[in-house]
């Protein structure tokens, strides 16, 4: 990530600074991925407070909760935040809320984490503090900085993270170290903030690529990714000798990514003479799941239409895990480009089962600040996610926002050993209170689409709601079921149903631990028995639920029900 520039030495953040960075990893280690976040290469556009990038503040945030294994910034900074618009501020940070997916933060900026300041937590000691979130370590400033330092660090620091040490990838107190001694300076205000003992999750074995629609990748004129065309692969996770490890027994994420594109910064500053050309490989082909028996794996997937046609060099990457051990690996020796001479005929656009949260979620039902977005996608042909800008991104619309569509294409994965079906999470985060509307669109890689539609209303979940109780048949004879709507997501419950007779009396307690990822709960079954295990009579009784969460908030509900015997 970089700043933009305004002067023009500050150019460098991105022509001298991270551009060299992303060659220097590229050249170390293609298995890793880069993402790159240039303030200048985003429009800015002029605020009451100041100049702002929320495009680019958005991307940050999406990168941050899908998870990074290290973020380096490049540019101005302070106590209180990076980027003089203020793109990682406080408050962001105290918001962040990935607490699986920590990064490492490597900050070339002044005076981000000074942490002997009495009357003051700055902003980079919250990135380590935030309990829900922010970062595993920093290793960052405490004072003024200069452009000079992340030349010197920069180099030094990729080099030390990324290479290991007689089979084993360094703690972080030993990245540091070898970072400052291979700058030949002490730079004191560069500090780690953080558990020096621990080792950032590098994957600990290799995956590799064996084949390529039945021809050996050893073998050169291997078949080419052409759009709409078939395409299986088959590998095997080992060793970092390459020796399969045939005990191996998990799954492995593969995603295919189209060629590199080339972009541009726009020279919000300073003007076309400030523009820097730059490369991204972002654009997805394909992102599924196989499963690996024995170490061995095996994928296929239909070619998108939207692929750049042109011919060059595509990248698989692959992350794959058994439970215990991981493993990762990729393959750029494999050409995408030009168009299948017979391909599969789709005219109709995808399934699409839209929810919130779960499958349990119903039209016109309660959630809490922050749901998920939940979709299930079917498609003879498989999901379009290339993202390569033509109008065929799978989009959410909140609240009949057209001018600020939600793009979820990174968020989809293929079901396991199946590319036709998938779905998508993606986090909603401090929703108003009441009435939501939600429109999404999908396509599928032949650019057939499919829209689905459904509305929610959002309680704050600082007060426990119950919006709807009922239960079902009602009225009923030997059996029934309690559904509850409540706005509690992914957090342990206790539920109780009490049953009365019109007079009053207690004739049936009903409780329920309930662990569930949505905000309904479905299906508590009810037989028309007492406590004593008696058959009851015939006639209206009022049931009241009450929930409880581990916090001590509650609410409760109270309905009727009529026995027919």
């Amino acid at each position: 990530m970089s700043d933009d520039a305004e002067a023009g030495w500050e150019m460098e953040f991105v022509s001298g600074h991270n551009e060299d960075f992303a060659t220097q990893i590229k050249n170390t280690d293609p298995t890793f991925n880069i993402d790159k976040i240039y303030l200048d290469a985003y429009q800015q556009y002029a605020t009451a407070g100041g100049q702002k990038y929320p495009d680019a503040e958005a991307d940050l945030n999406r990168r941050i909760q899908k998870g990074t294994l290290i973020l380096n910034y490049s540019g101005h900074g302070g106590e209180l935040q990076l980027t003089s618009e203020g793109v990682i501020d406080i408050n962001i940070v105290n918001a962040w809320k990935n607490l699986n997916g920590l990064p490492m933060f490597v900050t070339a900026t002044c005076e981000f984490s000074r942490f002997d300041d009495p009357s003051r937590t700055s902003c980079g000691e919250l990135v380590l503090l935030n309990s829900q979130g922010g970062g595993i370590c920093l290793f960052t400033t405490t004072r003024i900085a200069y452009s000079s330092d992340a030349n010197a660090l920069g180099p030094a620091f990729f080099n030390s993270a990324l290479n290991q040490i007689n089979g084993w990838y360094p703690r972080t107190g030993d990245i540091i170290r070898l970072t400052k001694q291979g700058s030949n300076r002490s730079y004191t205000h560069f500090c780690l903030l953080g558990d020096p003992a621990i080792t950032l999750a590098y994957p600990k074995q290799r995956i590799y690529t064996t084949e390529i629609n039945a021809k050996p990748v050893s073998v050169s004129g291997n078949d080419t990714l052409k759009a709409l065309s078939r395409i299986t692969i088959k590998g095997y996770v080992g060793d970092k000798n390459g020796t399969k490890l045939t005990s191996f027994n998990g799954i492995v994420f593969p995603t295919v990514f189209d060629k590199p594109s080339q972009q541009s910064t726009l020279g919000n500053d300073l003007g076309p003479a400030a523009m820097i050309g730059f490369s991204v490989q972002k654009n997805i082909l394909y992102k599924g799941k196989a499963s690996v028996v024995n170490g061995d794996f095996e994928f296929n997937f239909i070619v998108p239409k939207d692929i750049n046609y042109q011919f060059g060099k595509g990248k698989l990457s692959y992350y794959g895990h058994n439970g215990s051990i991981d493993a990762a690996g990729y393959y750029d020796n494999i050409y995408v480009g030009g168009s299948d001479a017979n391909p599969l005929v789709d005219n109709a656009g995808p399934q699409i089962s839209l929810y919130m949260n779960d499958e349990n979620f119903a039209v016109g039902g309660t959630t809490n600040e922050n749901p998920k977005i939940f979709m299930k996608l079917l498609d003879s042909s498989g999901v379009n996610t290339v993202g390569s800008g033509i109008g065929h991104d799978v989009t959410a619309i909140l609240d009949g926002d057209n001018t600020n569509p939600l793009v979820l294409n990174d968020f989809y994965e293929a079901d396991i050993n199946n590319y036709k079906a998938g779905k998508i999470y993606y986090p909603l985060t401090d929703l108003d209170e009441g009435n939501h509307t939600l429109d999404v669109k999908v396509w599928d890689v032949q650019n057939n689409s499919s829209t689905a539609s459904t509305e929610f209303i959002v309680a704050a979940s600082a007060e426990m709601a119950l919006k709807q109780v009922l239960n079902y048949p009602n009225p009923f004879t030997t059996n029934t079921k309690f559904f509850v709507e409540h706005n509690q997501c992914c957090v342990p419950l206790d539920l109780s149903i009490q049953i009365f007779t019109i007079s009053g009396k207690l004739i049936k307690t009903i409780n329920q631990d309930v662990q569930n990822q949505g905000f309904r709960i479905d299906g508590v079954d009810w037989d028309g028995k007492d406590d004593f295990g008696d058959k009851i009579g015939r006639g209206v009784y009022i049931y009241k639920v009450n929930i409880r969460s581990s916090t001590g908030i509650s609410a409760e509900k109270i309905e009727k029900l009529v026995i027919l015997n």
